[in-house]
């Protein structure tokens, strides 16, 4: 969405994933596999740990997001940016205050969140083991967003449900909110 998003407007993308290294996603389009330190994470975790891990994670990335978004913002010559990754709470995005900088929270109910995972990592034709994995991160993911809805609704954010809206749909809607900041 943040690629297609920026695609339109004409900025730059970039992800908070291309940021730091943490284990992400356990499962692989290649044929590398899943490096052994990844499994160990899910596999010997329970789901708050999991989940513990990665707000840990995120958080010490917060100063590296955020003089991303201030140094972005001072150098008028690296043009605009589409920044999107879960690392971007809003504590982070909504707390310098920067009237250059605008935030808005895609969210999807957890039936939605499973199919695209479950579609995504080959779930259904994957080994015992890597559903496993796939079950796992599924669970943190789950929490995760539980936990960054509250954050987000605490912050007063603006928040897109995708299950409302086509793609075209929702990216008139993140557009629109730019060009006319909603009163939260």
């Amino acid at each position: 969405m943040a690629s297609a998003l920026a695609g339109k407007v004409g900025w730059r993308c970039m992800s908070t994933d291309r940021l730091a290294r943490y284990p992400g996603r356990p499962w692989r389009q290649t044929t590398a596999g899943v490096a052994e330190h990844v499994a160990h994470h899910y596999l010997n975790s329970r789901a708050n740990e999991l989940l513990e891990s990665v707000i840990l994670h995120h958080r010490k990335m917060s100063p590296l997001v955020a003089e991303l978004i201030r140094t972005t913002v001072k150098d008028t010559g690296s043009g605009r940016l589409v920044l999107e990754g879960s690392a971007l709470w809003p504590f982070i995005t909504t707390g310098h205050g920067l009237k250059e900088v605008g935030a808005v929270w895609l969210t999807a109910s957890s039936e939605t969140l499973r199919s695209r995972i479950y579609e995504g990592s080959g779930f259904l034709t994957a080994d015992e083991k890597g559903r496993a994995l796939i079950s796992r991160f599924l669970e943190r993911r789950l929490l995760f967003d539980q936990r960054t809805a509250q954050l987000v609704r605490d912050h007063g954010c603006r928040v897109l449900d995708v299950d409302e809206y086509t793609a075209e749909e929702l990216i008139g809607s993140i557009i629109d909110g730019l060009v006319r900041p909603s009163k939260r």
